[in-house]
């Protein structure tokens, strides 16, 4: 973990926390300082330590990761790891290193650690790619000795095998992260993923619907019988991702500050999230029926309702919309970016609105269309 991230002292009355900071990198805290109540708000969530003590007149620096424990306990045991590190610098004069002989031991503890952070659908997809592309090519060579010419092959030769660009370009995606981990543990200096060249494309979101059949399809969902998926397809049309609708829990409403928020477990870009309520869905929720906890839209055999369970009920409100035009779950948030950005709304505002981690992301959506641009220099020509 990157130790520039904004990181604040953890200081609670009876405990020796000296050199013990918590990486508050979404800020969710406006105090300088992190007690036991600053703790509490992130029990059994996700959460960095960093430890800080001198040795040889230097500052000595490790971030311990922590996943499905109190914070306090997580203190706890971020004080007896600084303990331990300081005796074994003491001892040894460094820190010892993990040992990974091959790039696959390094995956196996890479996707170890994140696991818990990602959703399972996540994991999945990474795992399955690895193994499909990398994992038998170079995943038995050391970790050292891995340069970009050999994962410039793998992308080659996915491009060669006539696959889309974005396949060749998840393959960075998946070994930037490794080699940076890699780097944090000491043992590579440089990260030989971020040299992967990949082809441009044209990677702009440009799914549509006309405005009549986009309100069609928003009629079609507030009519549609089953109050639970009905729920689900309005959060997905308000811009939400799937996973993101299937695993809410009454927990992250605020029906007060009239709020809603993705925990970062579930957020694709790894941070929480903060939407407004606006009226149509919390409207749903009154009438769906409020709980103090648990997911809100539960499964019949699952925790909550599933992918799969869920597609087709998706298909039947496409058809009493009648949209004959394919229209994948997902695209609802591509009709919403692209309509925001032809009503004349601001990047900055749609990355709020789908949770963008980057303006960069959000630029995806700015191809315009026709209809705009003639708006746009019938003003020109007015103004001047």
């Amino acid at each position: 973990m990157p130790l520039n991230d904004v990181i604040k002292k953890i200081i609670i009355a009876g405990f020796d926390t000296s050199g013990l900071y918590l990486v508050d990198k979404d800020n969710l805290f406006d105090t300088d300082t992190i007690g036991k109540p600053e703790l509490k708000k992130l029990d059994n969530q996700p959460l960095s330590i960093v430890l800080k003590f001198w040795h040889r007149s230097k500052t000595v620096k490790k971030t311990l990761k922590f996943h499905d424990i109190t914070g306090l306990n997580a203190v706890k045991k971020a004080m007896v790891a600084r303990i331990e590190l300081k005796e074994e610098l003491e001892e040894n004069g460094q820190i010892r290193k993990k040992n990974f002989k091959s790039l696959n031991e390094l995956w196996a503890d890479y996707i170890e650690l994140r696991k818990d952070s990602l959703s399972e659908k996540n994991v999945y997809s990474m795992t399955k790619t690895y193994d499909k592309w990398i994992r038998s090519s170079i995943g038995e060579l050391a970790i050292d000795k891995i340069y970009t010419s050999d994962m410039q092959n793998i992308v080659n030769s996915i491009l060669r095998q006539g696959k889309k660009p974005r396949t060749a370009q998840t393959i960075q995606q998946l070994l930037r992260p490794v080699y940076n981990y890699a780097i944090d543990l000491g043992i590579v200096v440089t990260n030989p993923a971020s040299k992967i060249s990949l082809p441009a494309f044209d990677n702009t979101m440009d799914f549509n619907l006309t405005d009549e059949k986009r309100k069609d399809l928003y009629k079609a969902i507030q009519s549609y019988e089953i109050e639970k998926y009905k729920g689900i397809m309005l959060f997905l049309y308000f811009g939400r991702r799937l996973n993101e609708a299937l695993t809410l829990r009454w927990e992250n409403i605020d029906f007060d500050q009239r709020t809603y928020y993705i925990i970062v477990q579930y957020s694709k870009n790894r941070k929480r999230q903060e939407y407004p309520l606006i009226e149509p869905l919390e409207a749903f929720l009154v009438d769906f029926g409020i709980k103090k906890s648990g997911f809100i839209f539960e499964g019949e055999k699952t925790p909550h309702v599933t992918d799969d369970t869920f597609r087709g009920h998706w298909k039947k409100v496409l058809k009493l919309a009648d949209i004959d035009k394919k229209m994948r779950i997902h695209d609802s948030r591509h009709l919403l970016g692209n309509t925001m950005v032809n009503q004349g709304e601001t990047l900055e505002a749609l990355g709020k609105v789908l949770g963008h981690s980057s303006v960069a992301v959000t630029k995806r959506y700015a191809k315009t269309n026709l209809a705009t641009a003639d708006r746009v220099l019938e003003k020109y020509a007015i103004e001047k």
